[in-house]
């Protein structure tokens, strides 16, 4: 899932100030997402406390430092933001889905990650659905997608890559949020739509399986429908 909104320049300590801000919205969906850890640089590495400011500004400056070091015609001015987890141990995060939230002021960039959700709960659309609004609830964001990774016939499939409609556009994917309000009449073919703040969340498809054609086939229609009231964003404006 991945919420996009105006890029920010940010130091360490602001941006474990918005982790925190974002978390706490996080933690009121499932107890799974209560507590968050900054995710180790290796294997020897402790998984470091969102709660602990300073251990956490810390290893945001380190990473930074190491990554300008790499890269040092890389912009510098700010920090690049951080990658967290909400497990304390490698054995939890496997068990709890190897979970990612990365949170980049910088970048203009919020993204979560769940593996077998499908697996983990009873409801996984309503949980997703409730790990998006709270996501977007943030006024600042602009849009955001929900993209699907599965194995099909063997193979690895991925919504934006193998399903989506557009190659110069953004995808929407299973769901995902625009910031204009909508009515049921302006995108008929979403299968539910919720007024957030200023914007619209949209439920394309209640189906969450890549092989269901029927279900592909009612995803690209919401996305069509998006395209043609001009709110899906443009990436190659050459292709427009």
């Amino acid at each position: 899932m991945n919420c996009y909104l105006p890029s920010t320049r940010s130091d360490s300590l602001e941006v474990h100030r918005q982790a925190t801000e974002l978390v706490g919205r996080l933690s009121n969906v499932h107890t799974d997402f209560s507590k968050w850890w900054v995710v180790p640089d290796g294997p020897k590495d402790p998984y470091i406390s969102l709660d602990d400011a300073d251990a956490t500004s810390a290893s945001t400056q380190r990473s930074d430092r190491k990554l300008f070091k790499a890269f040092p015609n890389a912009e510098s001015d700010g920090s690049i933001g951080v990658l967290l987890t909400n497990s304390e141990s490698d054995k939890q995060w496997r068990e709890r889905g190897k979970v990612f939230l990365s949170v980049k002021p910088a970048s203009g960039r919020i993204c979560l990650e769940i593996s077998r959700v499908s697996e983990l709960y009873a409801t996984p659309r309503d949980v997703v659905w409730s790990l998006l609004k709270a996501l977007s609830s943030d006024t600042r964001v602009t849009f955001a997608n929900t993209n699907i990774v599965q194995r099909v016939a063997e193979e690895i499939v991925l919504y934006s890559y193998d399903r989506s409609v557009y190659q110069h556009r953004e995808f929407l994917g299973w769901m995902g949020y625009v910031d204009k309000p909508l009515s049921a009449d302006q995108l008929p073919q979403a299968a539910r739509m919720e007024a957030q703040g200023r914007g619209t969340l949209i439920l394309a498809t209640e189906v969450l399986d890549l092989a269901d054609h029927a279900a592909i086939e009612q995803t690209n229609r919401t996305e069509i429908g998006l395209a043609e009231l001009g709110l899906l964003p443009v990436l190659d404006p050459s292709l427009r």
